[in-house]
């Protein structure tokens, strides 16, 4: 068990060369659980403890992604599995639909939300997963550094726009052709969905019944959603807000 921790320590908040979330299960029966998720400060890149072994269905070539563009020979192992390994070791017989406390502090606040295992759970792994060194989800990690869970579906469209249009602008100011039309983000969330199928299949190959498969899903529902609303042209509610709020000062 998980003791409780000061969020203002400086192992809670980092020390400028890590970035900590720690996300704090508390279940209806009185126990609770703890996961650490330390980043690189400056990759966003997870920083984890390698285990001695990892079970058979990290290995890269179970299930791998059909878009993955990762190399067997060169990469053993698949590094969202290892990444994820602790938490579907302890949560696959869990049922989605438990009800639970999660608290999430990070140095500049703590988050609490009573909600379904399943929801927590997702937050973390969408976390998780961005930040595991996996080429196609890591492109969301600037995402990571402003981690908001429980993010409602406008708030995660808002987020991609904002992230992705960021790096529009960085790729014009290379001098490099800009994707002002998003065009490639409607084509990136088809790989998106990819990879969650992908690891769900992977998940499911090991008898997972748990929280974990269900948790993966709504990542995957909310990557489609965000899609299909972008794809649809259906932002005439944040359209109208930008219309008028950022009109140009009158002279």
């Amino acid at each position: 068990m998980a003791d409780e921790h000061d969020p203002a320590s400086d192992e809670e908040t980092g020390d400028g060369e890590s970035i900590l979330y720690v996300y704090q299960f508390l279940f209806t029966d009185g126990s609770k659980k703890e996961f650490k998720v330390h980043l690189d400060y400056d990759t966003l890149n997870i920083v984890t403890e390698p285990r001695p072994s990892y079970p058979s269905w990290t290995a890269l070539d179970f299930c791998q992604c059909p878009n993955c563009p990762l190399s067997v020979a060169e990469n053993q192992h698949c590094p969202v599995a290892t990444a994820m390994v602790h938490l579907i070791d302890f949560f696959k017989d869990i049922p989605a639909q438990d009800n639970v406390l999660v608290q999430v502090r990070s140095k500049r606040r703590m988050i609490a939300k009573e909600s379904t295992l399943q929801a927590g759970l997702s937050a973390l792994m969408g976390l998780v997963m961005a930040s595991s060194g996996c080429p196609i989800l890591g492109r969301m990690k600037p995402m990571v550094e402003t981690h908001l869970p429980f993010a409602t579906a406008d708030e995660t469209i808002y987020r991609f726009l904002a992230m992705y249009l960021v790096a529009q602008y960085f790729a014009y100011r290379r001098g490099e052709l800009a994707d002002w039309d998003l065009e490639e983000l409607i084509n990136y969330f088809e790989e998106v969905r990819t990879v969650n199928v992908s690891f769900c299949r992977r998940l499911k190959a090991i008898d997972n019944e748990g929280a974990t498969i269900r948790a993966v899903a709504l990542l995957e529902d909310m990557a489609d959603f965000t899609g299909f609303l972008i794809q649809s042209d259906e932002l005439g509610r944040l359209e109208n807000i930008f219309n008028t709020s950022m009109e140009p000062p009158r002279r």
